[in-house]
């Protein structure tokens, strides 16, 4: 774990995922279907272990998100959010986290207001145009493919 980065802030769909929504109709009731990277989960899970702290952010609310949230000990984890920043900013205020140890990773334009908060801003190899100019870092997995592990991997073996 890097030593001045103390938590890691994940946006869900289009970072943790591929942004990709199945839905299935089984039985006459629709059900979502996400894709979650083990090698993510994995990094996380080591963050974690590491003295880390984790905190999920995204603009929508699903099941499957709180679910995984769970299984990996994730700390905080905020779901149909419109307001990432306001969100960010309580969580940091809570822990009393300054916003020189927070590093975030997002895909799109509603996670671009985090970017100016936090230390380092990651956008995984997909992300939209905007994001990759104002990211710190953009990883070279896409989202859902291993980005939030590389954006890990580059914390880990920053020397503030």
């Amino acid at each position: 774990m890097s030593d001045m980065i103390k938590m890691i802030v994940l946006d869900v769909d289009g970072t943790l995922t591929n942004g990709q929504i199945g839905l299935l109709h089984i039985n006459n009731v629709i059900v979502e279907v996400k894709n979650f990277n083990v090698k993510d989960g994995m990094g996380i899970a080591e963050w974690i272990k590491a003295g880390g702290f984790v905190s999920i952010i995204s603009g929508r609310q699903c099941l499957l998100t709180q679910h995984r949230a769970k299984e990996l000990g994730i700390h905080e984890v905020h779901l149909g959010v419109d307001d990432k920043l306001a969100c960010l900013k309580a969580i940091c205020k809570k822990y009393k986290i300054l916003a020189d140890n927070v590093a975030c990773i997002g895909d799109d334009i509603n996670d671009l207001n985090m970017y100016a908060f936090c230390r380092y801003s990651f956008a995984p190899a997909d992300a939209s145009t905007i994001n990759k100019t104002r990211a710190s870092f953009v990883t070279h997995a896409k989202g859902g493919e291993g980005a939030v592990r590389e954006m890990i991997d580059i914390l880990t073996n920053i020397k503030d």
